[in-house]
C-alpha cells in the first residue's frame, strides 16, 4: 500500500532535481555559466569556533541566533562613546567600522565553519619549517622597516589581503568578477583589482624556474564544475603561512541563478602537516567592481618609513609595527 507514496516521492525528487538543473544558466557550448559579478561576505568563521565544538552545522534557528547576535555586537561596538584612550588594536583596524563591510549573513552552507578539511575545522598544524619560517616574517614585520620589502605585499598594495588566491572573506571588498569565454575564465578580485587569466583546455604549466605572486594557474572542466590549480607561487605569496610550493587547487560549481559554489584545497607539505579545504557558497549581485587604486598616491608606505627613520633618529625602538591580529 506504501508503493504509490513512494512511488510519487521519487518523482517529486526528480522533479525538484530537473527544476535545479534547469535554474543553471548555460553557455550556448554546453557549460554552466560562471560569468557575473559574485559577492563572497560572510560572517561565517572561517575555523570552527571552540562553542561549535564538534558540531559542524547548525539548524536554521540556530543560524538566525548566531547573526543576530553579530549584528548586535557590532550595533553595541558602533554606540560606544570614545573616552580618549586607545591600544594597539584601534590604531590597526581605524577608528570606526565606517568602511568595513563584513557581511550581515552566515554561507547558505550553514556550516559552523568555512574550513570543511581538517575535519575539526580548524588548521592543521606547521611543520618545522613552517613555525621557522612563520617566525623569521613575523620577526622582520616587528621591526622599524628598513625600506618599503620590510613589509607585507597588502602595505605594499602587491596582493589584496582577502585576494588571494584562493578568495577569503575579510574586513571589505569581498567582490568579484567572472567574465568567461569558451577558451579562458577571467577572475576579477576588487582588492587591488587583482585578476587571474585562466586557460580553460588545462594547457602547459609554467617552468618551476618562474614565479609569480598569484602563481600559475590553468583550468578545466570536470563534468559541470571548473577546476583551477595553480602553482608557481613566490617564496613571499604565503597564504595563511603557505610557501612557494603551495598546490592550490580550486573548484567553481554554478548551483542556481543566485549562488555560485567555491570550494578550495591548499596542499603544502612543507609548510603544513596536512592539507586543509575551505567551502563557501558566493552570491550573484548587481553591484559592479570599482577601482581599488592602492598604489596611487599610497600615502601609508612614506609614512611608515619616515616615521620608521624618526625612530631610528630618536634611538626608540618597538614592536607595534605587527599588527595586532598577527600577534
Amino acid at each position: 500500500m506504501h508503493k504509490p507514496i513512494r512511488l510519487l516521492t521519487s518523482l517529486l525528487l526528480v522533479a525538484a532535481a530537473h527544476n535545479a538543473v534547469a535554474q543553471v544558466p548555460m553557455k550556448p557550448w554546453g557549460k554552466p555559466s560562471l560569468q557575473g559579478n559574485w559577492d563572497f561576505a560572510t560572517i561565517t568563521p572561517f575555523q570552527r569556533p571552540a562553542a561549535f565544538s564538534e558540531q559542524e552545522f547548525l539548524s536554521p534557528d540556530e543560524v538566525e541566533e548566531y547573526e543576530a547576535a553579530v549584528q548586535a555586537g557590532r550595533a553595541a561596538r558602533a554606540t560606544v562613546e570614545f573616552d580618549g584612550e586607545h591600544d594597539q588594536s584601534d590604531l590597526d583596524v581605524g577608528y570606526n567600522t565606517f568602511y568595513l563591510d563584513q557581511g550581515t549573513s552566515m554561507s547558505t552552507t550553514m556550516r559552523t565553519s568555512q574550513l570543511i578539511y581538517p575535519e575539526n575545522g580548524r588548521m592543521p598544524g606547521m611543520t618545522n619549517r613552517g613555525r621557522e619560517t612563520s617566525g623569521y616574517f613575523r620577526a622582520l614585520q616587528s621591526r622599524s622597516p628598513q625600506g618599503p620589502e620590510d613589509r607585507n605585499l597588502y602595505d605594499r598594495c602587491i596582493l589584496g589581503f582577502n585576494a588571494g588566491p584562493p578568495m577569503r572573506s575579510g574586513a571589505y571588498n569581498n567582490m568579484m568578477k567572472l567574465v568567461q569565454t569558451e577558451d579562458y575564465i577571467v577572475i576579477q578580485t576588487e582588492m587591488v583589482n587583482d585578476h587571474r587569466v585562466i586557460p580553460t583546455d588545462g594547457g602547459p604549466a609554467l617552468p618551476n624556474s618562474m614565479r609569480l605572486w598569484k602563481g600559475d594557474s590553468w583550468g578545466e572542466w570536470e563534468g559541470d564544475t571548473f577546476v583551477v590549480t595553480t602553482t608557481n607561487f613566490t617564496h613571499l605569496s604565503r597564504f595563511s603561512g603557505t610557501g612557494e610550493n603551495m598546490v592550490l587547487t580550486e573548484r567553481f560549481t554554478r548551483v542556481n541563478e543566485d549562488s555560485l559554489e567555491y570550494q578550495w584545497t591548499v596542499e603544502d607539505t612543507e609548510m603544513f602537516d596536512d592539507k586543509f579545504t575551505s567551502v563557501v557558497e558566493l552570491t550573484a549581485t548587481d553591484a559592479d567592481l570599482f577601482e581599488y587604486a592602492c598604489h596611487e598616491a599610497n600615502y601609508a608606505m612614506p609614512l611608515m618609513l619616515s616615521g620608521a627613520r624618526k625612530q631610528e633618529a630618536q634611538g626608540i625602538e618597538d614592536d607595534t609595527w605587527l599588527p595586532s591580529w598577527s600577534r
